[in-house]
């Protein structure tokens, strides 16, 4: 993994890494120089990781950018590095300037969260392994692994954000999340919004109204 002084100036790093093949200056700069396109919220990035990978005969480009309470995730594959790049930050392009004055509004605004207990699983220890001697152990893991009853290990606290529908939407769309836990700002009931297979989002309410 590469990094880049180039953008420390606005306060932030770009993070380069290359997967299945030689980062080259040429591309690391192409990268860069696409970057510089960007219409930058320059105050709020974090930093901005760039992965590109290349799998036989396609080439793909994952960019992610970490602001302080959202990322933005695009993701592009085609059959040379240079395309999946250009198009990538496209993406990237096209999302900024469609949420750009939710976003302005967003990172101007101080989001209040709740904290949330989580479990944490794990397989549970099966006493036939114990008194079965005679099994092999590795043989009887593989085969009934998929039947063990999971149990409670460990018990951690995330911080569930406060957010309208619409920005619980367009947090699930920037950042390419499966699913997103919520405080939602009209109703102040926890949801959950997830991705569709038909990539439309569902909503689920924790709390009966």
């Amino acid at each position: 993994m590469t990094k880049s002084a180039k953008f420390e100036t606005e306060g932030y790093t770009i993070y380069v890494k290359a997967k299945n093949f030689a980062l080259t200056d040429a591309i690391r700069n192409y990268i860069f120089e696409k970057l510089d396109r960007i219409e930058r919220f320059s105050k709020d990035v974090l930093e901005i990781d760039v992965t590109l990978d290349v799998q036989k005969l396609e080439h793909s480009a994952n960019i992610l950018m970490n602001f302080l309470h959202f990322q933005i995730r695009s993701h592009a594959s085609t059959d040379t590095v240079y395309s999946a790049i250009d198009k990538a930050v496209d993406r990237l392009i096209r999302m900024i300037k469609k949420y750009k004055g939710q976003l302005e509004d967003h990172r101007a605004t101080n989001l209040g969260t709740i904290d949330l207990n989580v479990n944490v699983l794990q397989p549970g220890r099966d006493e036939v392994a114990a008194i079965n001697d005679d099994i092999e152990a590795e043989n009887w893991k593989r085969d009934n692994a998929p039947f063990r009853i999971h149990e409670v290990v460990a018990k951690d606290i995330i911080q569930v954000r406060m957010l309208t529908q619409d920005e619980a939407v367009m947090g699930m769309e920037l950042s390419g999340r499966d699913f997103m836990i919520y405080k939602c700002e009209e109703d102040q009931k926890l949801k959950v919004i997830y991705r569709r297979e038909d990539e439309n989002f569902g909503l689920i309410e924790v709390e009966k109204p």
